[in-house]
């Protein structure tokens, strides 16, 4: 399964954004934004509920598309066809 982090990292590189712009983005400090979000980035932290939907925001994506872990609901599957479509992932089986 792709982690958190993978998933943040993709999404922030796929905009076209550096940790810093993310992070101050989403509103940290300057002088910490990258560290903050290179924390997430390697599942060293994981973010509480308000920073994921405004990660989700500024991504661009549905707050699930980051979160989703396991296959059981209609969400989960949309999530995981997002995720085998845009890194042509071979992990994925339905």
């Amino acid at each position: 399964m792709i982690t958190f982090g993978e998933k943040l990292q993709y999404l922030r590189r796929k905009n076209n954004l550096t940790q810093k712009q993310l992070g101050m983005t989403v509103g940290f400090p300057e002088n910490t934004a990258d560290v903050q979000i290179a924390q997430y980035e390697s599942n060293v932290r994981m973010p509480q509920e308000e920073l994921l939907k405004k990660l989700a925001q500024v991504l661009r994506v549905q707050k699930e598309i980051l979160t989703v872990p396991v296959l059981t609901k209609p969400k989960e599957f949309s999530a995981a066809f997002f995720w085998m479509n845009e890194m042509g992932e071979r992990r994925f089986y339905l």
